[in-house]
């Protein structure tokens, strides 16, 4: 396969759970208002890509970070500043959009709630911004032990037995032992499971010796595709209906964790195909290269040009009671085309440059 210093296969992963991501923003009105509706199922099979999305998102997170020696200042300048300095920026513009086009004013608890991520405000998607950065900490923290036990030859694989805690830790969760829920600070750091799993699963190759790339690509790929549909169709539309509203399962249960691992595994191994050769090397690789190359911005910006544009075509057409496998996919390729061309501008602005979230 081609060297570079990019993975190939994060890219792909990364371009993937950004376009799930928005996926789910765009599918939201449809799961609310059409639960009763057979086109239900078409808009919860869309929105629930978040389910792995995220999950996937963190994983990467832990397989690029974890096991890295970075001094204090190398940490707060390459990791937390590169998410901030953008996060600040952005808070900035939707507080400003807000202003005009949902409160119709300045309200300073309304741009705290954005600042904050706060459902039901136009910020609500910047959660993940702050469970990235109590993660980065985490993050440093961990490598910090790991390099002190390495020094005293005490190491005996301390992050791969953190994984493994990790995985006790979802399973305590997914039977009602401890809810991570209640406290923001707690569900933030619940995400450490995924991020160590991340690691644990991009650096473990015991399977590849002993079965071939393709075969585990088509294991990996089956395993997923037939948990995904279970979830939907066995889960989340049911669960739903009955209850009146949409339901999903959140993302710590060994359920989410069956359908992420899987996800990210059927990558991990078609990377070793010459399929991922050629994709690497065609405009669909290229253009998966370049969406994972500004993931982080579209994930600042998205939500923004999302909602502009449903409260711009809603004037024109009540799309809500339309077909959502028309109109989600339309969001979609709307959504991520201004977001990319918006950054892909910043990114040319000099002074600019560093909020446009490009990687």
């Amino acid at each position: 396969m081609n060297q570079s210093k990019r993975i190939f296969y994060y890219d792909v992963l990364r371009a993937l759970a950004i376009i799930g991501i928005v996926f789910c923003h765009a599918s939201v009105v449809f799961v609310i208002t059409g639960i009763n509706n057979p086109d239900f199922y078409i808009s919860a099979f869309f929105d629930c890509f978040r389910d792995f999305s995220i999950p996937v998102f963190v994983m990467l997170s832990g397989a690029l970070l974890l096991n890295r020696k970075d001094s204090l200042k190398t940490f707060f300048k390459k990791r937390l500043s590169r998410i901030f300095i953008p996060f600040l920026f952005w808070v900035m513009i939707y507080i400003i959009y807000s202003s005009f086009y949902v409160t119709h004013g300045f309200n300073l608890s309304n741009a705290i709630d954005i600042f904050f991520g706060t459902s039901s405000t136009l910020g609500v998607a910047f959660w993940f911004i702050w469970m990235i950065i109590i993660a980065y900490v985490c993050i440093f923290l961990v490598n910090q032990i790991s390099f002190v036990l390495k020094k005293y030859s005490l190491d005996n694989n301390f992050i791969n037995a953190l994984a493994l805690i990790s995985l006790i830790y979802i399973m305590i969760v997914q039977f009602g032992l401890f809810n991570p829920y209640p406290s923001r600070i707690t569900y933030f750091i619940s995400f450490m499971s995924y991020i160590l799993i991340g690691y644990f699963i991009a650096n473990t190759n015991y399977l590849e010796s002993k079965i071939s790339a393709n075969r585990l690509v088509l294991i990996t790929a089956f395993l997923f595709i037939v948990s995904y549909f279970q979830y939907i169709f066995g889960y989340v539309v049911p669960m739903s209906q009955s209850h009146s509203h949409f339901i999903a399962s959140g993302y710590f249960n060994l359920r989410t964790l069956f359908m992420s691992v899987n996800f990210f595994l059927m990558f991990k191994y078609l990377s070793k195909t010459e399929l991922m050769d050629k994709l690497e090397n065609n405009s669909l690789g290229k253009a998966l290269t370049y969406i994972s190359n500004y993931s982080f911005g579209i994930y600042l910006v998205h939500y923004m040009v999302l909602h502009s544009l449903k409260m711009n075509l809603l004037r024109l057409t009540d799309y809500t009671q339309q077909s959502p496998l028309l109109w989600i996919p339309l969001f979609v390729s709307l959504t991520l085309s201004i977001s990319l061309l918006i950054l892909s501008v910043i990114n040319k602005i000099p002074y600019l440059k560093k909020v446009s979230g490009s990687n």
